[in-house]
């Protein structure tokens, strides 16, 4: 019993600091989560075309490198992991930013209010039965995935033909 408690407690845990979380990213990263939410608003496509290689890669290589005997080689699966986890969480850091952009209140509060709502949203949207799980969550982790590729490297979607009217004609 005492094993069921401990999965139970871990999993609520874990799914009450995952927003918290996000909202830190966005707090302590403001400027790479704000490229990730422009990609993610403007270029969803683009970002999940990048990110199904990247994806691929990254799974390729953990599970190429997970059963080597030796152990520097097994060693380097979970950085990999590591590494394709934070640049996850980096990714829905970003869509928690471009959710929280698209909810109305009556009353706004704070932009970091919104945040926190938007990566509960995210959250709760992955952990819906059968559609959040196998359909929602796997193209949206991939999704992001490319997005926070696309915002680390700093690759901005070229302007819209009216937004580069827009500019021309403020100068």
């Amino acid at each position: 019993m005492v094993d069921v408690y401990i999965v139970v407690y871990s999993l609520l845990g874990s799914l009450i600091c995952l927003p918290a979380l996000l909202l830190t990213l966005n707090l302590l990263m403001p400027q790479i989560t704000a490229r990730i939410e422009t990609r993610l608003e403007q270029t969803p496509g683009k970002s999940f075309f990048l990110g199904v290689p990247v994806t691929a890669a990254f799974l390729l290589w953990i599970a190429i490198t997970a059963n080597v005997p030796i152990g520097v080689v097994r060693g380097t699966a979970f950085v990999a992991a590591f590494v394709g986890m934070g640049l996850g969480t980096l990714g829905a850091a970003g869509m928690s930013r471009l959710l929280a952009k698209r909810i109305t209140l009556t009353k706004p509060t704070s932009e970091a209010m919104n945040w926190l709502r938007g990566a509960v949203m995210y959250e709760l949207a992955c952990l819906f039965p059968i559609v959040g799980w196998f359909l929602f969550a796997p193209i949206m982790g991939i999704t992001v995935l490319g997005a926070a590729v696309f915002g680390l490297l700093g690759w901005l979607p070229r302007p819209t033909v009216s937004e580069q009217v827009v500019v021309a004609g403020n100068q």
